[in-house]
């Protein structure tokens, strides 16, 4: 009874991601008379990953700073928006260490001669940076070391024509900052806010330090939330709709939503571990059936985990509330078939 429902959701999703990735290929969305510009990057392999998961890959340009500018392996793409925008880029940020963020960081640097801003603690992974697993490196791309000269990021970073406030929002990875202008009231979250559902994080997602991020985000009047991997979320009406990018959702609600669902999943994985019960039933009792996120994103959760060898799951979700400083849970590696049963 639960299979056609899960091969149904999956093959609407995969239509309508691949509806969306057809609607963005190679292209940009100018926004607030051209301050705000979403570039939506490509790449061979990376192409995989918007048209299964859903995740855009972007680079996002707000009033002379040039953030987040992908992997090594969506350069090309990068390099042509830029050869048909030609912005004027006076710094290149990022918003953390991952690496379809930083890949390109000192190439655009030495491409418009604009300096590096990183926080401090992002520098410090990024001098080295870590060897990726194989199938994160085959598919994004290993980014180089980060090179001198860089500056660090501060309370606030000028812009063209003002300035914008950078604030740590640990969670998504202990190095994360947002930008956020209080003028505008537009919040530039990174991967900070990934939709108010995300079932499948990495192994340096720590749970809690993220629903104090979100707590710290929903005290800023927020009018236009753009998320790093291509979704914006307002009500403004100067924002014009753009099918699958554009969500016409207030920030706060979205991020309260978020928060929400946090609360929740925290809930059930407290009480799964008081009971003394195994990480794989903890993890069932957080997808319950009832739910529609549950069976909606079954088959793309458990491909997700499959071709990221274990490294993005479901099971990652459950560990990301019990981690501790410094005490990464070892990740399991693990496929499970049966006819009857739930692939959780």
């Amino acid at each position: 009874m639960r299979l056609p429902l899960v091969l149904w959701a999956a093959i609407r999703a995969a239509s309508q991601r691949t509806s969306i990735f057809a609607r963005t290929y190679h292209k940009r969305l100018n926004l607030l008379n051209g301050k705000l510009t979403i570039l939506f990057l490509n790449g061979t392999l990376p192409n995989t990953v918007p048209i299964l998961f859903g995740e855009l890959f972007t680079t996002v340009l707000y009033d002379g700073i040039a953030i987040d500018p992908g992997s090594p392996k969506m350069r090309r793409s990068l390099a042509r928006h830029l050869r048909r925008l030609k912005p004027e880029i006076t710094k290149v940020a990022a918003t953390h260490a991952h690496e379809e963020h930083v890949g390109n960081l000192n190439w655009l640097s030495d491409l418009t001669g604009a300096p590096v801003y990183v926080s401090e603690m992002t520098a410090q992974f990024l001098t080295p940076f870590k060897k990726l697993p194989w199938v994160r490196s085959a598919i994004i791309g290993q980014p180089p070391n980060l090179e001198q000269p860089y500056h660090l990021l501060g309370e606030a970073v000028d812009t063209d024509s003002g300035s914008v406030q950078v604030i740590p929002t640990p969670g998504h990875c202990d190095d994360h900052v947002v930008l956020y202008d209080p003028r505008e009231k537009v919040l530039l979250a990174g991967d900070a806010f990934m939709g108010s559902y995300f079932a499948t994080p990495n192994p340096d997602v720590d749970s809690r330090k993220w629903l104090v991020s979100l707590e710290r985000l929903m005290e800023l009047d927020t009018e236009i939330l753009v998320e790093g991997h291509g979704h914006i979320h307002t009500l403004r009406s100067d924002i014009p709709d753009f099918p699958g990018v554009v969500i016409r959702q207030d920030p706060k609600a979205a991020i309260s939503e978020k928060l929400d669902y946090l609360r929740w999943l925290r809930e059930q994985i407290e009480a799964g571990f008081e009971e003394g019960l195994p990480v794989r039933v903890i993890e069932a009792s957080c997808f319950p059936w009832g739910r529609r996120t549950s069976w909606e994103s079954c088959a793309t959760d458990e491909c997700i985990r499959l071709l990221s060898l274990g490294h993005f799951s479901r099971t990652e979700l459950v560990r990301s509330f019990v981690r501790t400083d410094g005490d990464q849970l070892p990740t399991v590696y693990e496929v499970r078939m049966s006819g009857g049963s739930d692939i959780h």
